[in-house]
């Protein structure tokens, strides 16, 4: 029989957080870096860009899932940003449902976010390091996608995965590391 570890203070209260800020309304262009991050200050947030009618956006869901609750408790926040008209909160909280996402989902209509973290794809994710407070990924999730219509069977690179795990053993890159997203392109004319 497994055995479940018993939790830390700090991720009871990351718990706490997490059950208090999905009872209070959301309000669309008051998000700054780490809001959702309890720990801001030490910590890590990747915001995950993605839109509800876009197929690459709905296939990394469970990757986007599994990344969550592997380091939701290890100071590393998620914020989900849709940054499309056509996404209106009630299609942004059934996406969420019917895919299962666990962290904060919010429009991005004015593409405000989008636009200050350097983001033109969904997905597409940006990593905040509050530590040095700055941008340290740009870029796509893994290397599941080749090209739009194209995917491997089994990605090689997990960029996503690889840049947290880096944060994690306190290795914080001086550049920002860039990669090519492949998805839906994000309108910045409407």
């Amino acid at each position: 029989m497994h055995r479940q570890q018993p939790r830390t203070f700090d991720q009871m209260l990351f718990q706490l957080f997490l059950f208090l800020h999905f009872l209070t309304p959301k309000h669309e262009g008051c998000i700054l870096p780490g809001e959702y991050n309890f720990w801001t200050g030490d910590s890590l947030t990747v915001y995950v860009f993605l839109n509800d009618e876009c197929v690459i956006s709905q296939f990394y869901t469970p990757e986007l899932t599994r990344l969550f609750n592997t380091y939701h408790a290890q100071k590393v926040g998620f914020t989900g940003y849709f940054p499309s008209p056509s996404s209106t909160p009630d299609r942004i909280e059934k996406f969420g449902e019917a895919y299962r996402l666990a962290f904060p989902l919010e429009g991005d209509y004015h593409k405000t976010q989008a636009r200050r973290l350097g983001v033109t794809v969904t997905p597409e994710v940006a990593v905040w390091d509050h530590r040095s407070d700055k941008l340290i990924y740009r870029g796509r999730i893994d290397d599941s996608y080749v090209r739009v219509g194209k995917r491997k069977l089994h990605p090689q690179q997990h960029d996503l995965q690889e840049i947290i795990d880096a944060w994690l053993e306190g290795q914080v890159p001086a550049e920002l590391e860039q990669t090519q997203a492949i998805g839906c392109f994000i309108s910045f004319t409407d």
